[in-house]
């Protein structure tokens, strides 16, 4: 695979001129185009993984006609979600507000601590996250959006403590924004604690992700948001712990500011490329599992 092998072996700071270069296009039009001429460099595999099949097909087709797809054949079920909770008890998180404190979720927390996020180590040996992220339906979904086969850019779970909610203090995402990862990227999010519209349930606008209002560098009003958008295109996804869904989040979106309980999230972020700043420094030293793509997961298992 002489292409992937080409895009394999960059240094960092052409890797970091890609990654800003692709993040300052702004033009819907563009970066589509520019997506595919990426995603052809990069090349599509040779067949889908076995067990999506037509399925894969109409998920992709609702990711490109509304930005969002629930996926409820994946969703997490009780023994699986008992084993994630198991697997990162007692397992530190680090303070999102100061970005060096761990904090022991099920101990005392800092009096100020609102977000935590855990480390990508501890994700990446948890087995039914990594499996979620590597199901067939998942992959061969992106690869028909993509065009290409896709990589694992970075992988994320975190904690939203909303009875932690300090008044005033908003993180750089609780305002409605564009993610812009790479010319083409798709994310899963998994719901690992009930979600409410009061502990930080995820918000979304159906078919922005196709618009070109709105296209600018930083946040984006709810009044903005309102007045270019139908109502019922803008939804809010409470849920179940368990619930399982892909989104194009170049499309507009956000968390409701939470003030109340505690909110538990995995996302995973499926690229053209792997090269997202926030993964730079991590280092992989655990084995692929048996069974996992060596290029899905380039970025972050021992290949």
């Amino acid at each position: 695979m002489p292409a992937l092998s080409a895009f394999s072996n960059i240094s960092k700071r052409p890797v970091l001129a890609y990654y800003y270069l692709q993040k300052s296009i702004r033009s819907a039009a563009l970066r589509r185009a520019m997506g595919a001429l990426v995603a052809a460099c990069v090349g599509r595999p040779a067949q889908a993984q076995a067990g999506a099949g037509g399925d894969a097909a109409r998920v992709a087709r609702q990711l490109e006609d509304t930005g969002i797809c629930f996926l409820p054949a994946l969703d997490l079920g009780e023994e699986a979600l008992a084993q994630i909770r198991a697997h990162l008890r007692g397992r530190p998180a680090i303070d999102q507000y100061d970005g060096t404190t761990l904090v022991d979720v099920d101990g005392v927390l800092p009096p100020n601590c609102d977000r935590a996020f855990y480390r990508i180590d501890d994700l990446l040996s948890c087995g039914p996250l990594m499996e979620l992220a590597n199901a067939p339906l998942v992959l061969d979904s992106v690869t028909a959006l993509l065009g290409a086969r896709p990589t694992i850019a970075l992988v994320q779970a975190w904690w939203t403590l909303g009875e932690h909610h300090v008044p005033g203090r908003l993180h750089y995402d609780d305002v409605y924004h564009r993610d812009v990862d790479d010319f083409r990227f798709v994310k899963l999010f998994a719901y690992l604690t009930d979600t409410t519209e009061r502990s930080g349930a995820h918000a979304f606008v159906k078919g922005s992700h196709r618009s070109q209002l709105l296209t600018r560098r930083g946040p984006i009003t709810d009044e903005e948001v309102a007045a270019n958008f139908p109502a019922q295109d803008i939804v809010t996804i409470a849920g179940k712990a368990g619930t399982v869904f892909l989104e194009n989040t170049w499309g507009i979106h956000r968390p409701l500011l939470a003030t109340e309980g505690r909110r538990l999230m995995f996302s995973v972020l499926f690229a053209l490329t792997p090269w997202v700043p926030m993964n730079s420094g991590h280092v992989a030293t655990l084995p692929l599992p048996a069974g996992f793509d060596e290029h899905v997961n380039r970025g972050f298992f021992k290949v």
